[in-house]
Formats: structure tokens, sequence, C-alpha cells
């Protein structure tokens, strides 16, 4: 599953970097030591966001690059990106200002999730977090990324304030429908699924019921029977690589590593709702911000063929598309490929995998 780590001391810096991003392994060795040496900024930070303060990791090479805010998926996973992960992607962090925060409850901002736990509260802490990075570099661009859960985060945050947002870049666009649209059902029923459990397949669909229980029954199949989350061919994401990188890293504890794998997302009832329920076609079809979607070739989570349907019918100039081959929800190598070059070209930032994607 996972390759050999780029720049284990022997490559240059630059190689090594480039080595990274095309291949999708983070730096985890004294390479990721001189990149965090070698930035102008580069640390560990706590704003307050939603009320509550929080750790927040900035890493740059030069302070005046665009800023690169990452809104991680989930709810309640913080990776690729995380707090835990400053010095492990040089490429990024040459050309931007790159900004990890891992959600209240997750990671290094572990915490019990209360009942007032719901997507407006998260959109508030990212607006919240937006506004402490533009008092932070006042002159730089502001921009999302945002992965998943994470890009509704994103939507709702660009339709709120546009003012403060400068573009935003998402992979896994939600639409509407998450993990109980027609596509799944479509798709497990034609899988090799055994017959029970297509059983209780009918049972799901039928009830009309969209809930915590059901969503993570359907997610499981669609892990295990389809190609909606990860493709075949597209690479593997690098996850013992990531959690080396996390055990290693100066910002992060064990327990921040516990909780960036399991926390109480998983059992939240009231967001889980919001989230199944969530429509966001009134919000990317009037959007003002320069929107990046990059979707997964097999993806029907957040299904592709609804997004691309979406971006060429609603007519809006703002909403640019892109398609990674052998890529499903979850982008592997390939996909972090082409998610790292389109955002390069959209943001005016050219980068080494941007060119070889050419």
């Amino acid at each position: 599953m996972l390759r050999r780590l780029a720049g284990a001391g022997r490559l240059p810096r630059r190689q090594a970097a480039r080595k990274a991003v095309r291949t999708g392994r983070p730096l985890v060795n004294e390479e990721r030591k001189r990149c965090i040496e070698s930035c102008e900024v580069s640390r560990l930070v706590r704003y307050e966001l939603g009320g509550v303060e929080q750790k927040v990791t900035l890493e740059g090479r030069r302070a005046d690059a665009p800023v690169v805010i990452f809104l991680h998926g989930g709810p309640g996973s913080p990776l690729p990106i995380s707090v835990g992960t400053r010095g492990m992607f040089p490429e990024l962090a040459d050309r931007y200002v790159l900004v990890a925060w891992d959600q209240l409850g997750c990671g290094a901002n572990r915490c019990a999730l209360g009942d007032d736990a719901c997507i407006e509260r998260y959109v508030d802490m990212t607006l919240d977090l937006v506004r402490a990075v533009r008092r932070d570099f006042p002159g730089n661009e502001v921009n999302l990324l945002g992965v998943s859960w994470g890009s509704i985060l994103a939507a709702r945050a660009a339709t709120r304030e546009p003012e403060l947002i400068d573009h935003v870049v998402t992979y896994g666009q939600v639409l509407k429908q998450l993990g109980f649209n027609e596509e799944v059902f479509e798709a497990l029923e034609r899988s090799a699924m055994p017959g029970k459990l297509k059983n209780e397949l009918h049972a799901i669909r039928g009830s009309g019921v969209r809930d915590l229980k059901s969503g993570m029954r359907l997610a499981g199949w669609v892990r295990k029977y389809t190609e909606g989350y990860q493709a075949q061919g597209g690479g593997m994401m690098p996850v013992g690589t990531f959690v080396r990188g996390l055990l290693a890293s100066p910002d992060y504890t064990l327990r921040d590593l516990v909780a960036a794998v399991s926390n109480d997302f998983s059992r939240s009832e009231r967001l889980f709702a919001e989230i199944f329920a969530v429509d966001l076609s009134d919000e990317l079809a009037n959007m003002q911000v320069p929107y990046l979607i990059v979707q997964g070739e097999t993806d029907i989570v957040t299904s592709t063929r609804a997004i691309r349907a979406f971006v060429a019918e609603c007519g809006n100039p703002n909403l640019r598309y892109a398609e990674a081959p052998r890529s499903g929800h979850m982008p592997g190598t390939a996909g972090m490929d082409l998610l790292f070059a389109r955002m390069a070209d959209f943001l005016g930032a050219s980068t080494p995998a941007a060119e070889a994607v050419r």
C-alpha cells in the first residue's frame, strides 16, 4: 500500500518536495525539519473560533504568498492536512501560506461535542478563522480548500461573506442527498453485495429514513462493494506515512492522533441529520466567489454525475469544474496530483505538479 518515502536524507530539498507532491507522500524525516526551518512562516498559533480557543498551524516559505485555508472532511477527519502535518507538504508551503485547522472536536482541538454541534456553528468558526488570518496577513489573498464535509463549510462561508474570500477550491463537493442519492442505491444494487445485505439495502431505500445508522451502513457498503470511495488504479492514500508523520510532529501529541481518527463526530445525530438534509444548489448557483470544483471520476458519495450536470446547467460563470480520472470520493495519489495542479492554475501559482499534469 505504501511506497518508500521521498527525500529520505538523499534528495535535494526541492527535488524531494516535487517528488512528495507528485506521489502524494509527505516528508517525515530531516527533510521535513529543513522545510520548517526554511519557511518565513512556520508556527502553531491559537485563535478564538466560535468563542473557543483553538490550535491552528501556519506555514509558508514566503509570508506574502496566497493563503490557503484547508477545511478537512469527515466531519472529524483531519486528513491529509492537519495541525500535525507542518513540514510534511513542502511543495504547498513553497507556493502558499498553508493554514491547517483541526475542527473543534477532533485532533489537536479534541473535546466532547455538545448539543450545539451543527453546520452553522462550524461555518461561524470557519469565518472566524478567515478573519483571524486576514488580521495576521492583511495584504495576502485568502482562499479556501475544502474536501467533502469541508466543501459545505467553504460554500456556506463564501455565500455568507463573499468579500472575505478570494477563491474557493473543493474536492468531493457536497450538493444534496449526500450518501443517499439514487446513484448510491443503483451502484449497490449492481454490486456483488450478498443477497441478505441487499434486502437490508431495499429496506433502507424504501423507508425514506436518512439517519446516522443508515448512513453509516450505506457508507460501509460503498467502501466495500464499489469504487465510490477509492478507485482502482489511482494510487492509495498513504495512511501509514501520515500516521508516522503525525507521531513525529512538533505540534501533535499521541492523544491528538487518537482524536484525529476516533472522536464524537461519528455519534453526532444532529450534525449528521443536517448533513444528510443539506442542499447547496442555491448557494452554488448564486456563488459570487470564483469557485473550482474537482471531482473524482468514480465518486458516487458526492455524486460526480450530479455535480458535472449541475455546473453545466446552472450557468454561473464563477463555477469551474475539473474531473480526476482514477479517483473516487477519496482522491488517492492521482486525484491529489490533479487537485493541487488545478488549484495552482486557478490561484495563479505555478508548481511542478501543475507543469507535470499539463
